[in-house]
């Protein structure tokens, strides 16, 4: 199998990564649904079925934009679910962590990243035909620092001891390993989209991205109910 047929099937791979993390959760839901992590459900059947219907989209040539070379854009609907991805997972860690400067602190990172959501596409970025570098990169942060402090909370709780039963123990790995491995990659995807031969680069989101989502499926299953 060439190079660019095995970065394409890691790529097709993704969305099935999503539907068990999706199917997974909902079979579990008993498990997590009087915490906030219920609403991380909502968000996967969201990304799910958005994966789903831009191949629908893409094989059928329907709500795409052609550029005067004919290059065919669906990244308006990445971007467009970000603008919700973030938020939400921020949301989840401002309601289940306890210490009231971490909650402030989350506050200010979600209004952060919708400001500079806005002036990015504004300002900087076409939100038909690029992909949304910035508010990735901010919003991974933001993320990753409300990782920290889950942990840095969950240290200092009677959780600790039985952390690996703990379904947000196993979201926050999951998260903290695909934004913190993409972030460096972020930083130019837009430039290594239109540089031939560079694709290949394209598989440390790709293999990140399935790890994420099989790492929130055995969460899912793993965890005990709270």
């Amino acid at each position: 199998m060439s190079v660019e047929l095995s970065v394409s099937f890691i790529r097709n791979s993704i969305k099935y990564a999503e539907l068990i993390a999706a199917l997974a959760g909902t079979f579990y839901y008993f498990k997590y649904q009087h915490t906030a992590v219920k609403l991380l459900l909502p968000l996967l059947w969201l990304i799910t079925i958005t994966e789903f219907v831009s191949l629908f989209l893409i094989s059928n040539d329907l709500l795409l934009y052609t550029d005067a070379q004919g290059t065919k854009y669906n990244l308006w609907i990445v971007n467009l679910l970000y603008v919700i991805y973030f938020p939400v997972l921020l949301y989840i860690y401002f309601k289940e962590i306890k210490n009231t400067t971490f909650k402030v602190c989350i506050q200010i990172f979600t209004v952060g990243y919708l400001v500079v959501s806005a002036i990015n596409w504004i300002f900087i970025q076409n939100f038909i035909t690029e992909w949304s570098e910035l508010p990735f990169i901010v919003g991974s942060l933001a993320i990753i620092i409300a990782v920290v402090f889950y942990f840095v909370e969950l240290l200092k709780s009677d959780k600790i001891i039985v952390f690996h039963r703990t379904l947000l123990f196993w979201v926050s790995i999951a998260l903290l390993l695909f934004h913190a491995g993409t972030i460096p990659f972020s930083i130019k995807i837009n430039g290594y989209a239109h540089i031939p031969g560079t694709h290949q680069l394209f598989l440390i989101l790709y293999v990140l991205a399935i790890l994420m989502y099989l790492i929130l499926a055995f969460g899912f299953i793993w965890s005990r109910k709270e």
